[in-house]
């Protein structure tokens, strides 16, 4: 079962239906997912690309427009770029978990049917 769930408002802005978070790491995951990851299958498959390559050693962190991703011992550093909300740590399953139900959210909107 996913521990993330995600839906679209009335006005197609991204929401996290559950796990209940704070504002602040509600703020730093939708920030993430949206400047950096984007709305698409294939966006989610060019982030989890590059994320391997961190979690290889082959990148020191993952870098986007609002957010920077760097592994530091067996947590994941999730920070702003402009400091719009403190920065946040999540253990690398958890981080893996969030990427992973985000992929199957965009998944399941992209089918044939599927609402927006």
């Amino acid at each position: 079962m996913s521990r993330w769930t995600f839906r679209r408002d009335e006005d197609q802005n991204l929401e996290i239906a559950a796990p209940q978070l704070d504002r602040n790491i509600e703020a730093a995951v939708l920030d993430f997912l949206e400047s950096d990851v984007g709305p698409y299958p294939p966006d989610i498959a060019r982030y989890v690309r590059r994320w391997q390559k961190v979690r290889s050693g082959e990148l020191n962190a993952a870098l986007g427009n609002g957010t920077v991703q760097e592994i530091e011992g067996d947590r994941v550093l999730l920070e702003s770029l402009y400091e719009q909300w403190e920065s946040v740590y999540f253990t690398i399953a958890e981080f893996e978990e969030l990427l992973d139900d985000y992929a199957a959210f965009l998944d399941s909107r992209s089918r044939p049917g599927a609402d927006g």
